[in-house]
């Protein structure tokens, strides 16, 4: 026994993980910056529950590296199905904030099964791909179920309405299937089918979801209306010129000028009180959690832990790049958050899950060397 747990420790990924440890304590530091320091109470309601909730996530991480991957991945179904069930839930008793069902509450605490969904479908995926492995890559035919096990989500998530999520579900999807070997024919086909469905599903789309990718380009157009989150986004980056105007001083979020301070724009909070230089160190941490986690990938020699820990890896990538283009207004806006930074307990969960994936490859890569 003490020469295996000598062999998880030498395999064990700490700059990963403590390179994660230090990004959420500079989240949970930014969140009391931007929400806490001028009030009277000493700590903010959400700075208290994101706390709670990083102990929460770190013990959820914890379990998933004990526990060896190939039998997590053995209980994917289950797990997927668990997700989906709660995903109907919500459409139907979820818990209504801004217009749109999305939450299940528990009192004092609510979670969003859509962004479980997230890592729950890359355990079904991996496990569809391991079960019916096709290495001279899969026909039209053979994504049948995969597309299924990916749209019906999607399409549940859309109609809350979710479009940030459901595209990234779509996109986490996407990227397993790639993973997995796909034929050129069956790409040549996919391609031609998204051209077509494109304007229709354009059509689908509701107003506001319109504006947002409309006004993108040109935010000034409607400065009070669809352009203004992104407009006081791009302002409180601006204003934070090279070291930022300071802890607790960033002025578009201390106003309250910048909606989703706390969730969708914490990056430009950030960037308003610690400038271009707090944000190369930020971007910095977020470049070496991923390529330690594509080393880890592109190591594993097993096609379930390749996978797994691609689609781990898919998330974390996707919602780094995705959040951080939005606030700069490089992308449109939608409901993304910076893994281990924005607030909200079951991003974190999720994020942290993922990281746990990684590790748990990482740790068990010596059973699979000759």
């Amino acid at each position: 026994m003490k020469t295996l747990d000598n062999k998880y420790a030498k395999n064990f990924d700490y700059i990963m993980f403590f390179t994660v440890i230090l990004i959420s304590a500079f989240g949970i530091m930014n969140l009391y910056g931007s929400l806490s320091v001028n009030h009277k109470d000493f700590f903010d309601p959400y700075v208290i529950k994101q706390i709670i909730w990083f102990f929460i996530s770190f013990f959820i991480m914890a379990v998933i590296i004990t526990i060896d991957y190939n039998t997590l991945i053995e209980a994917a179904y289950y797990i997927y199905g668990v997700v989906f069930i709660l995903i109907i839930a919500v459409l139907l008793k979820g818990k209504i904030m801004h217009g749109a069902s999305r939450w299940i509450s528990l009192g004092i605490f609510s979670f969003q099964p859509s962004e479980l969904m997230k890592i729950s479908l890359v355990f079904a995926l991996a496990k569809y791909f391991t079960s019916y492995e096709n290495k001279k890559g899969y026909s039209i035919a053979g994504l049948i179920m995969p597309f299924a096990i990916i749209l019906l989500p999607v399409l549940l998530i859309a109609k809350e309405p979710d479009l940030g999520t459901a595209l990234i579900v779509l996109f986490i999807g996407s990227i397993m299937i790639f993973l997995a070997g796909i034929k050129r024919s069956a790409v040549i086909i996919l391609t031609g089918l998204g051209a077509v469905a494109g304007p229709f599903l354009w059509l689908r789309l509701k107003p506001y979801q319109k504006s947002r990718i409309l006004i993108f380009l040109h935010p000034a157009k409607d400065y009070l209306g669809a352009g203004y989150n992104i407009i006081q986004s791009e302002i409180a980056v601006g204003s934070g010129r090279i070291f930022g105007e300071g802890f607790g001083k960033g002025s578009q979020s201390v106003l309250n000028f910048l909606p989703a301070k706390h969730t969708d724009f914490i990056f430009s909070t950030f960037m308003q009180q610690f400038g271009f230089a707090g944000g190369l160190i930020l971007i910095g941490l977020y470049f070496i959690l991923i390529i330690r986690g594509f080393k880890i990938v592109y190591r594993t020699k097993k096609i379930q832990g390749f996978l797994l820990g691609g689609g781990a890896l898919g998330i974390i990538t996707f919602h780094t790049i995705i959040n951080m283009f939005m606030t700069v207004g490089m992308l449109p806006v939608v409901g993304v958050p910076l893994p281990f930074f924005s607030y909200g307990g079951t991003s974190l969960v999720v994020d942290m899950s993922a990281v746990a994936i990684l590790l748990n490859i990482s740790m068990r890569r010596y059973k699979f060397q000759s």
